[in-house]
């Protein structure tokens, strides 16, 4: 870190002399202590790996004498569109309206009801179960994802506010052209399309989506991050850095957004355990672990761009990149959390699971989601949205679909302006083709622009729920 970071505090703890013990229940009334931080001017800078100013992390991948590595290195975390380790690359990170906020210690209850005994007195009663959780937010917290999908969000309620067909069956024999959520034939030749509402819908869905960028512009700067990987083993230890090379992972323009975590102490609470319970279920109730610690956690990222470059000169061919990035996703919820415990797990020894030998129980690490009870109905959902995808080289013949035509429209529906053989790639949406036409259409005629057009998703990965998910560790050497 090249700077100090100047923080806040949002609440305060109390004064040493009056800390004393408190019980499940003095814990629950506790609520607001916490720390706030507004970080300024933050900036991480490396240099290239094996310099002088090299940084590196290293994982220890076996307990040899002369052990295998996983090495991070390169790592640099600046300011978007500042130079790596230059003068003012630092950004901001929380303000003082909106810090980036740790320690704060709230309730959060189940939706889920039960018989439970939370004073311990041995009297059942029905209810929820509550907990006081250690809370992390990052600035944008409250933040929740926007809609990425133009085709569903200009039908919402059902009702096409474009006004025009717009979804044409691929395999029918209609002479249109099928670009879902645009007007019939907009990519077609035709001199003049109907294009219905397009443009005002357009608009409004420009605006909504300028919301979430406004918001996360007064909560954080965009950030760039690099760092490199390297694997150190047996077999290339003594060869040079290049045939220990893994990647090189760069985010452009980065932030996150509704992120946050909430960790409690994982009890029981007194609630009764049916008596028919199975491997699985509890009769439609949650099944917990005697003890660990719960987590419910969601992560929201937007960046411009993720590139993972695979050859160690930084070839074009070698790169992957994903451009238009928004991802939001929660892990566990106060009523499916996940938990962190130890278990005693028997495992099956080593290249005998055909027929299967079972060694003593030992103490393993699980992570757990528990199947969701069965009166919550439903766990968190999270989306996934990709603008466009580019392998290699973005001229490279391989990647090229084809040469085509595209025909500039105006707010009218009528062609400005027909550009030959413009390049089109696999993975790049036609809008996104077509809207780098039409900002250097808007660079050359600044005084008469044309409108752009909604990007697509060539991913969109939608409600993603987790039902049950078991982690639990094993010893290799067993």
């Amino acid at each position: 870190m090249k700077h100090l970071f100047p923080f806040v505090f949002a609440g305060c703890l109390p004064l040493a002399n009056a800390m004393q013990p408190l019980d499940e229940a003095q814990m629950s009334d506790v609520t607001g202590a916490g720390i706030g931080a507004a970080f300024d001017n933050v900036v991480i800078y490396s240099g290239d790996y094996q310099s002088a100013n090299d940084f590196q992390l290293r994982l220890r991948l076996t307990d040899a004498l002369d052990p295998e590595y996983l090495t991070l290195s390169e790592l640099r975390f600046h300011r978007s569109g500042a130079e790596a380790g230059g003068i003012n690359s630092g950004g901001f990170f929380g303000t003082v309206e909106d810090p980036f906020v740790v320690g704060d210690l709230r309730t959060i209850t189940e939706r889920h009801v039960g018989q439970i005994d939370p004073d311990g007195s041995g009297n059942d009663i029905t209810g929820s179960r509550s907990h006081t959780a250690f809370y992390t937010g990052f600035p944008a917290a409250d933040v929740v994802q926007k809609n990425r999908d133009f085709y569903d969000w200009s039908r919402r309620d059902g009702i096409n506010r474009v006004g025009v067909d717009t979804a044409t069956p691929r395999y029918s024999n209609q002479s249109t052209t099928y670009a879902r959520g645009l007007p019939n034939n907009f990519f077609s030749s035709a001199p003049s399309v109907n294009i219905g509402n397009l443009t005002s819908v357009s608009a409004d869905y420009q605006a909504y989506l300028q919301e979430l960028e406004d918001r996360l512009d007064g909560a954080t700067d965009k950030f760039d991050l690099h760092f490199r990987l390297d694997a150190i083993t047996d077999e290339n230890r003594v060869l040079g850095a290049d045939n220990q090379f893994l990647a090189f992972v760069d985010v452009e323009g980065a932030r996150l957004y509704g992120t946050s975590t909430y960790i409690w102490a994982h009890s029981n609470q007194g609630e009764r355990i049916g008596s028919n319970l199975t491997r699985y279920g509890n009769n439609g109730a949650p099944m917990y672990a005697d003890r660990g610690l719960a987590m419910a956690m969601t992560t929201g990222l937007r960046a411009d761009v993720i590139r993972i470059t695979a050859d160690p000169r930084g070839v074009a061919g070698s790169q992957l990149e994903l451009r238009g990035v928004d991802v939001y996703l929660p892990l566990g919820s106060v009523d499916q959390p996940l938990t962190v415990s130890t278990v005693q797990f028997e495992q099956t020894q080593r290249y005998t699971w055909k027929n299967p030998v079972k060694l003593s129980p030992t103490t393993q690490l699980r992570m757990e989601i528990a199947g969701l009870p069965q009166d919550v109905a439903q766990a968190p959902q999270g989306n996934i949205f990709i603008q466009s995808l580019s392998f290699g080289d973005a001229l490279d013949e391989e990647v090229i679909t084809g040469r085509r035509h595209v025909h500039l429209r105006d707010a009218n529906g009528n062609i400005v302006e027909t550009v030959d053989d413009v390049v089109h790639r696999a993975f790049v949406p036609k809008t996104v083709t077509y809207n780098e036409q039409v900002l250097r259409y808007n660079q050359n005629n600044p005084n008469n622009p044309i409108p752009t057009i909604p990007n697509q998703n060539v991913v969109e990965i939608k409600g993603l729920e987790i039902q049950r998910l078991v982690i639990t560790t094993q010893d290799l050497n067993r």
